[in-house]
């Protein structure tokens, strides 16, 4: 017994000494291809050396395919490095006015409330002063009603601003009613809009279809409007005299409005070192103005009219710190 113990013993130092030795290759490896250097001593280094590899050769021929390409550089209508401004939203100020109001011989009733609140409200109108609804379609914002023989088509849209509504009463051959039928329900409106909480799920639609939003016309921005010009000439001339614009220049003919933008510290020690009037104002298209010149006007608001709407541009005259963004924000604010 004692000696099978010896014997498993020795046995197992053997399998240690042999799995901790390392055999060196003495012989050359020689496939098909020729003997390959092989190193006698690991510690040695080899004399000879192979040939060398010419990589740019042997990839001049091998063909690369673009699986990924950079799309192709298409017309940008944005100045290089400006990040895109979101669309302009052309919020209220939180307030609930109605007004009556006109241009030539249409009137229309304002109120600042989004459509699908003005709907439900409206028909309430109707109800109370025993009106019988013969169609109602709030999809299209259209009410036909009548009570005796007045009869009456009305016509709810989204209004320029944002969180406002426009009411356009109409006779049967779609001419305006008269201002006594306006001012009546404005009335009703003003009187029962602050704290309604009434909504129409239906007359959600019309909440999208606003009438006014921001574009870009030669690298500016700008204002389209579904409007035609007169409305859009009307609605600028009331935001222009409500932001405190000076009125320089106007021509309704040749369709522009010039204005100067009040300057802060605007005295005549400020003007005399002022950074403005010791350079010239040069755009793309060439420089304008000197310095030493007198300027009429900041900058021109030029209508042009397309399809279906009016398009609003603002080109700068002068040197001016106020942006064409910082401008085209206020008169937003000042837009109904």
């Amino acid at each position: 017994m004692k000696l099978i113990k010896k014997f498993n013993v020795a046995l197992l130092g053997v399998f240690l000494i042999t799995s901790c030795s390392v055999t060196e290759n003495t012989e050359k490896h020689c496939p098909e291809d020729g003997c390959l250097l092989v190193r006698e001593n690991p510690n040695d280094r080899f004399i000879e050396e192979a040939e060398e590899s010419n990589l740019e050769s042997e990839f001049e021929g091998l063909e690369i395919a673009n699986e990924f390409p950079y799309p192709p550089e298409g017309q940008s209508y944005l100045k290089e490095g400006l990040i895109p401004r979101p669309k302009k939203i052309f919020s209220s100020e939180g307030s609930e006015d109605v007004e009556v109001r006109r241009l030539g011989e249409i009137y229309w009733i304002y109120l600042e409330s989004l459509p699908s609140k003005t709907w439900p409200l409206m028909k309430d109108y109707f109800f109370e002063n025993n009106y019988e609804l013969s169609f109602e379609d709030p999809e299209k914002g259209e009410i036909q009603a009548a009570k005796d023989s007045n009869k009456v088509i009305v016509v709810l849209e989204h209004g320029i601003k944002n969180n406002s509504s426009e009411i356009y009463l109409f006779n049967e051959d779609k001419t305006s009613k008269d201002l006594v039928d306006f001012e009546d329900m404005a009335s009703y409106l003003s009187e029962n809009l602050p704290g309604y909480q009434g909504d129409s799920i239906a007359a959600q639609g019309l909440n999208l279809n606003k009438k006014a939003r921001i574009v870009y016309v030669k690298k500016e921005i700008g204002i389209e409007f579904k409007l035609p010009f007169d409305r859009t000439w009307s609605a600028i001339s009331r935001a222009i005299d409500k932001a405190g614009y000076e009125v320089s220049d106007r021509n309704r003919e040749l369709k522009y409005i010039q204005i100067n933008i009040e300057q802060e510290n605007s005295g005549w020690l400020n003007n005399l070192f002022s950074f403005a009037n010791s350079q010239r104002y040069c755009p793309e298209e060439g420089c304008l103005i000197d310095g030493d010149e007198n300027v009429e006007a900041d900058y021109e608001l030029i209508f042009t009219e397309s399809e279906g709407g009016t398009l609003l541009e603002f080109k700068r005259l002068s040197n001016t710190e106020v942006t064409v963004d910082q401008l085209v924000d206020e008169i937003n604010e000042s837009l109904s």
